[in-house]
């Protein structure tokens, strides 16, 4: 049974080692220096936008304050905006987690704390008030507590085959605002392919082929891989990825690659958009995503390598970021590899890991929810964070303090408030250094 005092230490206030911009300045220096004021200036557009960018901070926060113990594979950077719709093998479309960049393995209530942070500032930066922001993120526990416990009822297989899949949402919304996004969300997901990516990004040459549009700073050829190491990147992911996908791909030759600046907190590293072809001219977009080392062992102090999940061996990041997808995610992208140790421009080594681009992606406008239909997305998400958490055979451990009740819901919920609270003091702080010129900031892109 949980204790008081086990319930006092999950809510024990941090005790900042190091201050957010330093954190912030010395990612910088991993990141393409031309995007640093792009990232500043998206990290600069709201409290919760900020948050977004924060997986690093947030870490090394989380590192100072006592934890469960219970160290599981966790998602790393659990926060609301994280989760979303995407395709399925079987071509259905489904929500769940979407970006594994900082899993690792660590306490599992840090996910959880992640999100529910998130919950909090997101309900403020839709004004509501400061009451309802906190009664929606006590609810974010409760729906992860239930989830949980209910995973527990079932066996592990029946816990590992668990997905959910847009057309089973539908029917559980009763609030008719959050129905219409959904709807509305949905339908544009199922439009988006790679046929659909190549009338937005794309023109075709003269020899029938296609070149993908530069749109400075955003997206450009100039910073694309040189010509020699996409090949070298192209074997090894072919090396990397199933069976199925490399025998598919021999009817595929890439045309064309750039760099294409996505996200908030990933704003400057190095991140492709490949287009290939097939003998009939028709595409597939392949994104190729640098994956740092996880702020769970940078920050949080959870160790210094990464590992496979369900072993010991040391592996590198690419390879961190698409176990750790596979086994947090109900199903994954087809297409998922990874590649190690590939030259970049200046000559140093970086990991990468390889996915579908616009494959049947959609994401909730929060902005445009109110407070009942941002209490069901956030449901939602904590249900699905339980579920991948429920992979872990800590499950039994996990569920002593999911037993914790309103008593937990509420110390989480306080945590979470005050946290935010300091997050809204950094972005304070983050806009004042900025005007000062102590960081550069391009705003609007």
């Amino acid at each position: 049974m949980l204790s008081k005092s086990d319930i006092a230490a999950l809510s024990e206030p941090i005790k900042r080692e190091r201050k957010p911009l330093d954190i912030l300045m010395e990612q910088n220096q991993t990141r393409l220096a031309h995007l640093v004021p792009v990232r500043m200036g998206r990290m600069l557009e709201s409290p919760f936008a900020y948050y977004r960018g924060t997986a690093g901070i947030m870490a090394a926060d989380l590192a100072t304050v006592p934890n469960s113990s219970v160290h599981m594979l966790i998602c790393g950077d659990a926060h609301i905006s994280n989760f979303g719709f995407y395709a399925s093998p079987e071509r259905k479309l489904l929500f769940d987690l979407n970006d594994f960049d900082e899993s690792g393995y660590g306490p599992w209530e840090w996910d959880l704390k992640r999100l529910m942070a998130s919950v909090y500032l997101a309900a403020l930066d839709n004004k509501e008030s400061e009451d309802t922001a906190f009664e929606i993120t006590r609810k974010t526990s409760k729906y992860y507590r239930e989830t949980l416990l209910e995973m527990l009822e079932l066996d592990t297989l029946e816990r590992f085959y668990y997905s959910v899949d847009a057309d089973n949402i539908l029917p559980t919304l009763t609030h008719g605002k959050m129905r219409k996004q959904f709807e509305k969300i949905t339908n544009k997901a199922r439009t988006r392919n790679s046929a659909q990516a190549l009338a937005k990004f794309a023109v075709r040459e003269e020899n029938g082929s296609h070149r993908i549009v530069d749109q400075p700073p955003l997206t450009m050829h100039s910073d694309a891989l040189p010509k020699d190491v996409q090949e070298t990147l192209w074997g090894k992911y072919i090396n990397s990825a199933s069976s199925e996908i490399r025998y598919l791909l021999q009817s595929f030759e890439v045309v064309d690659q750039v760099l294409r600046v996505v996200g908030v907190g990933s704003v400057g590293t190095r991140c492709y958009i490949s287009l290939l072809e097939d003998v009939n001219r028709a595409p597939l977009f392949l994104q190729i995503k640098e994956a740092q080392t996880s702020v769970l062992y940078q920050y949080g102090k959870m160790g210094s390598q990464a590992h496979i999940p369900g072993g010991n061996e040391i592996r590198g990041n690419g390879y961190r970021v698409v176990a750790s997808q596979k086994v947090l995610q109900a199903q994954s992208d087809m297409f998922l590899g990874w590649v190690d140790r590939i030259p970049g421009h200046d000559g140093l080594p970086r990991d990468y890991y390889v996915r579908q681009f616009r494959d049947m992606k959609g994401s909730i406008n929060l902005a445009a929810l109110d407070a009942n239909s941002l209490k069901g997305t956030a449901k939602l998400c904590a249900s699905l964070l339980a579920r991948a958490h429920a992979q872990s055979h800590r499950i039994g451990d996990i569920a002593i303090f999911a037993e914790g009740g309103k008593p937990l819901d509420i110390a989480l919920a306080q945590w979470s408030k005050g946290y935010a609270q300091q997050c809204m003091k950094d972005f304070e702080n983050l806009k004042y250094v900025a005007e000062k010129g102590v960081v550069p900031v391009q705003y609007g892109l």
